[in-house]
């Protein structure tokens, strides 16, 4: 029997994400379906059958006999199989599962031949995601594993990979690394950097950063220094080789385990160059649009790694490029600067509608249908003149971290439209999610975001957040939430659980790391694990010239009776 369509509506309901990649999957041709004596499926690929082909039930008793449950544990399941060990595991406890699969073609199979309605209220299925991702988000540290033998004889290299990962997390908690972040001079990255320093520190990392940013007002004057296109061009070149020297000067005196340079970073080839001759990973973190800002294609070549917003076509390209590893790193919010800020006096930041960014073409073009709106716009590059400059709080001048906590918190529905310089409303190819959208989320902030390719993979669209496809749809929104106070708070509080569960910058830099040393074990290893007094690190967040700091400072050598 042909289960797939009833299963796909099922999964739909549970798990949107992964119905969307499951649908999209061909029919696998890899693997063959073959009748046990019992008239159960059985998956057989490259030669091996994944179950009994005599009782498929009562293989599946009988290999889990021996498993101990641990209820203050997660039991996770490494291989799907066509999951007749899971129904077993199922009847021997009341808790949930996590099955972790490697081969989507072999989940399809099992979509079609098998009702996963028993399964869909108690089985979280990860398929196809990668060891990283998996340890970054799923807490492994309460892991209690079950292997499938047979499927982890057919995805040997991924469960070895998985395995390795659990230990590559576990030595990085034991050890404090030393990275250097490389900043941007200024851009919309350059937040992000601020952040990446304070998740690693918060971690237990020693961070120093390369202060490109302090050079911003040199970088724009040399703009007015000469009119001459090749003159400009050599002082811009001769702008980023002194940066570079500077990077590697900070790289040589703080001799760091790993180098992170964020986009638009002033490195060119050679100061990557020089960076990677210390002989640690030198990686980048590219949170732009690759179509948007194509500079990418004269340094892509140089990293070990590099980390993007995008993958699909823009991976592909990397690839053609022999760019050495790329990989799929989304935004993420920074919970110790977007949250909810409670007994918040609102002023000026209460609206019924705020939009917090520039003045891109697809955004001046949409907002003037909101001008009968309490609207109010906060960001750069609004031509203030006009109906819609009007709505413009800020005068065009640069808005704080600060100031953009209180406008999420503050506005009863936070409008969330991605940039375009050329369409008229919404990109329909957009295939990347702001870093704005999850930190409205952290802020429990209510918002209407434009769909985007990737933003079923971060959040359940219509629970945990709410998108539109036209701009018909945007202010129909808007006028539904308005009159809903309610079930905004609903939403607004699962895209906040969402965001802290998966989508923080300690997540992302977790899973960065851990993706970057599953290679460099033997290196992870040589380091040593973590012997730092707790007192010094507390001394280095307060300032040691700081009243706290020193108080704390007057405790140093004296330890607690046993």
């Amino acid at each position: 029997m042909d289960f797939f369509t009833q299963n796909l509506k099922c999964l739909q309901e549970c798990d949107p994400e992964l119905a969307k990649r499951v649908a999209s999957q061909p029919f696998p041709d890899n693997v063959n379906i073959i009748r046990s004596k019992d008239g159960s499926p059985v998956p057989k690929i490259a030669g091996l059958t994944l179950h009994s082909q005599y009782k498929t039930l009562e293989e599946g008793e009988r290999t889990t006999a021996e498993f101990v449950f641990d209820p203050k544990r997660k039991t996770v399941v490494y291989g799907l199989g066509f999951a007749y060990h899971i129904q077993a595991l199922l009847h021997k406890q009341s808790g949930d599962l996590i099955v972790i699969e490697p081969l989507m073609t072999l989940f399809k199979a099992f979509m079609t031949h098998v009702d996963i309605r028993p399964f869909i209220p108690r089985v979280r299925f990860r398929i196809g995601e990668t060891p990283a991702c998996l340890l970054a988000r799923l807490e492994p540290d309460d892991w209690n594993i079950f292997k499938h033998l047979p499927s982890i004889r057919v995805g040997e290299v991924y469960y070895n990979r998985l395995d390795e990962g659990l230990e590559v997390r576990k030595s990085l908690q034991q050890r404090a690394l030393r990275v250097m972040i490389v900043n941007p001079v200024y851009g919309g990255s350059l937040p992000t950097a601020h952040h990446c320093a304070g998740a690693l520190k918060n971690m237990g990392h020693e961070v120093a950063t390369v202060d490109c940013e302090a050079f911003e007002q040199g970088f724009f004057s040399l703009k007015g220094v000469t009119r001459h296109p090749e003159n400009a061009e050599i002082l811009s070149r001769n702008f980023m080789n002194f940066m570079g020297e500077i990077a590697a000067a900070k790289a040589a005196e703080f001799q760091p385990d790993l180098v992170l340079a964020l986009a638009q970073a002033p490195l060119t080839p050679d100061a990557i160059q020089k960076l990677r001759a210390l002989n640690v990973p030198v990686v980048f973190w590219f949170v732009e649009d690759f179509r948007t800002l194509p500079y990418w294609n004269e340094i892509a070549t140089s990293y070990d790694h590099i980390f993007t917003l995008q993958d699909g076509p823009f991976h592909d390209e990397l690839r053609s490029k022999e760019v050495r590893d790329c990989y799929y790193l989304p935004q993420a919010c920074f919970p110790d600067i977007h949250k909810p800020l409670d007994n918040m006096e609102k002023g000026i930041y209460q609206a019924d509608v705020s939009f917090m960014g520039a003045a891109y073409h697809n955004r001046v073009q949409s907002f003037p249908r909101l001008l009968d709106l309490d609207f109010k716009i906060w960001g750069e590059g609004w031509n203030l003149e006009t109906p819609l400059g009007q709505q413009v709080q800020n005068n065009n001048k640069r808005v704080s971290t600060k100031e953009t906590v209180e406008i999420y918190n503050a506005a009863k529905i936070n409008l969330n439209l991605h940039s375009s310089t050329y369409h008229y409303g919404i990109n329909p190819d957009g295939d990347f999610v702001n870093p704005r959208t999850f930190e409205i989320s952290a802020c429990q902030g209510f918002q209407l975001v434009d769909n985007r390719e990737d933003l079923s993979r971060m959040f359940k669209i219509g629970e945990e957040i709410i998108a539109f496809d036209t701009l018909d749809q945007m202010r129909a929104q808007i006028d539904y939430y308005l009159a809903r106070p309610e079930e905004r708070r609903a939403i607004a509080l699962k895209s906040s659980q969402r965001v802290l569960l998966e989508h923080t910058m300690e997540h992302r830099m977790q899973e960065l790391l851990i993706h970057v040393f599953l290679d460099r074990r033997t290196a992870l290893d040589s380091m040593e694990k973590n012997d730092r007094d707790p007192l010094d690190y507390c001394v280095e967040q307060a300032g040691e010239n700081t009243d706290l700091g020193q108080y704390l400072k007057q405790f140093k050598g004296l330890r607690t009776a046993e």
